[in-house]
């Protein structure tokens, strides 16, 4: 409960309350309210609530606040006591107001006189004071931001929002932090106009950065401003131009002798282990790896395969993504790998240690045919001609899986069964075959 009574010594008296009025979308605004002299007075405290987290009282009643019951999840009962903490703030004002007129209100010069404009104006400007502070610090705005991500919850897969979205958040924010020190730019809300696109953009093509990253960091950046706008902090509607199209990009795939090369690699071997540090863990990369590139599974799934349910026959787990349950017949390799464990995978390291070691595999296999792929990079295509290992990622694995089943002819409709595509155009992004390789599926076909 929210203490609304104001008594100061007994020789000031208030009531204030607390009510929503709407203003359209999810969210209301937080109105304080009293009556002054029979005048009714309301001020808008600057702090805005869904309404189905809104305890109400009966017109008899005050005392209306955010509802902190802990049922409504950690992460809504948290925003709700910050809101409450406010509500508590602003009361306080109107205490300091108290004081103002019951020490004030007899004196000669300068006598306080307790009527609703002089309530209004007393208390504004305290709420205003809060206000620019906020609104000076975009930056403490999106780290509150991100750190309330790491905590929300997928509403289609009503699961907890995964690592890596809140690590491409964390490294947006570095990125314009970076680009603001450089050109010596205040980061306060009016920087996010349309100007802003053209410098920042060219800025990142500078620096190499591509499309898609480019891309990315302003879809990011709308994420936050969006969230801004709703709290009544950013006012110019010129972020919601800002370009967040991907492009398609080259990307290589490994052949299932290529995967095969990569598994027979003998460890033991004295000549591969003077190649490697014999106390990594590239063996168990490599096994999860080889996994990864015959069921189709995304890093963050594959780096931890203790959730899936392994059977003679097929593995079954729930994709951290998509929350998408899929059932993956095993592959003889796959389940090799398996019974090397004794049924138990173990965990691979971190994404980027990871990519190391499976280009290191890669190497290692001798797949070290040059290859060339294009990426727009500073607004230029940028032709890159490395051996293949280079370009070997962590997606591979997926790339791999999609493309050699599609060579073998398994229907589309069962590939996306197991990848969890849910549209055919995105699924066939994923597949990566060479015009060499075209040209003869198309020359069998006309063998037929």
């Amino acid at each position: 409960m929210i203490e609304n009574e104001i008594n100061i010594n007994g020789c000031f008296k208030m009531r204030v309350n607390f009510n929503l009025k709407n203003i359209g979308g999810s969210k209301s605004q937080i109105m304080l309210t009293t009556t002054i002299n029979g005048e009714r007075t309301r001020i808008y405290t600057g702090l805005l609530i869904e309404p189905q987290f809104w305890i109400k009282t009966s017109r008899t009643e005050i005392g209306e606040r955010a509802n902190e019951n802990t049922s409504l999840g950690r992460v809504q009962c948290e925003y709700n006591h910050k809101i409450n903490l406010e509500l508590r703030k602003i009361l306080g004002f109107c205490r300091e107001y108290g004081v103002e007129v019951s020490q004030n209100h007899l004196a000669i010069n300068h006598p306080m006189i307790h009527s609703k404009d002089n309530f209004e104006t007393f208390v504004k400007s305290k709420i205003r004071g809060i206000e620019a502070n906020i609104r000076k610090n975009p930056v403490e705005f999106i780290n509150d931001y991100i750190q309330r991500k790491s905590k929300m919850v997928n509403k289609d897969t009503q699961r907890r929002i995964v690592s890596g979205t809140v690590y491409n958040h964390k490294n947006a924010l570095r990125r314009l932090k970076q680009f603001c020190d450089e050109n010596r730019l205040r980061i306060v809300w009016e920087l996010f106009d349309a100007r802003l696109e053209e410098n920042f953009t060219s800025w990142m093509m500078d620096r190499g950065y591509s499309a898609n990253t480019i891309a990315s960091q302003y879809s990011i950046m709308k994420v936050w401003l969006t969230e801004a706008e709703i709290e009544g902090l950013i006012v110019n509607k010129a972020f919601h131009r800002y370009t967040t199209k991907t492009q398609d990009v080259d990307n290589i795939y490994l052949s299932e002798d290529e995967i095969q090369r990569i598994y027979n690699i003998d460890f033991s071997d004295e000549a591969i282990i003077s190649q490697v540090d014999f106390k990594s863990s590239i063996e168990q990369t490599r096994d999860l790896f080889v996994i990864a590139c015959w069921s189709g599974l995304r890093f963050g799934d594959w780096r931890d395969l203790s959730r899936a349910d392994l059977t003679a026959d097929t593995m079954t787990i729930t994709t951290s993504k998509t929350n998408k349950t899929v059932v993956i017949p095993l592959h003889p390799l796959v389940k090799n790998i398996i019974q090397k464990y004794g049924g138990k995978l173990p965990m691979a390291v971190d994404k980027t240690h990871a990519l190391k070691q499976i280009r290191k595999c890669g190497e290692l296999a001798n797949i070290t045919e040059e290859v060339s792929l294009g990426r727009v990079i500073g607004g230029q295509t940028v032709i890159r001609r490395e051996p293949k290992y280079n370009f070997i990622m962590n997606h591979t694995a997926r790339r791999a899986f999609a493309t050699n089943m599609y060579l073998r002819n398994v229907p589309s409709i069962s590939i996306m069964a197991i990848t969890g595509h849910t549209t055919e155009a995105n699924f066939l992004k994923y597949i990566k075959i060479s015009q060499s390789e075209h040209a003869a599926i198309v020359a069998k076909a006309f063998a037929v």
